[in-house]
């Protein structure tokens, strides 16, 4: 019926392919490319957000006051847009954390979710 099989990823098939290609490398021990094009839907404000966390190098953190304030911001609103990430190994919101500790991950501050994050940042 068919002389070809339709695409059902469309023109992200190049991006999943550089992601499963980046995270094999990453996860193999090797470095984190932070330059993967994404751009997820989102309000202006949880877009500059994001921006800025790509800009932290990999190995490094912020605390969300020193992003707050680099933006002009408060800590709550970054953890919000950290919380709404679609993305978060494109959009490294692991390198975010708290004053006194590791803030949250995902939306969640404890179980699993908080160590994955703290795999992430010893990993990288």
């Amino acid at each position: 019926m068919f002389e070809q099989k339709p695409n059902s990823t469309g023109v992200g098939e190049g991006l999943a392919d550089e992601v499963c290609a980046a995270l094999q490398n990453w996860f193999g021990g090797g470095e984190w490319p932070g330059d993967i094009a994404v751009d997820p839907e989102g309000t202006d404000f949880q877009k500059k957000v994001w921006q800025a966390l790509r800009q932290i190098p990999s190995g490094e953190v912020l605390t969300y006051g020193e992003l707050a304030k680099k933006l002009g911001s408060s800590p709550r609103a970054i953890g919000g847009a950290c919380r709404r990430n679609p993305v978060p190994l494109l959009i490294p919101c692991h390198r975010v954390v708290a004053a006194n500790g590791d803030g949250g991950f995902a939306g969640h501050t404890d179980g699993h979710w908080m160590e994955i994050k703290r795999w992430l940042l010893s990993h990288e």
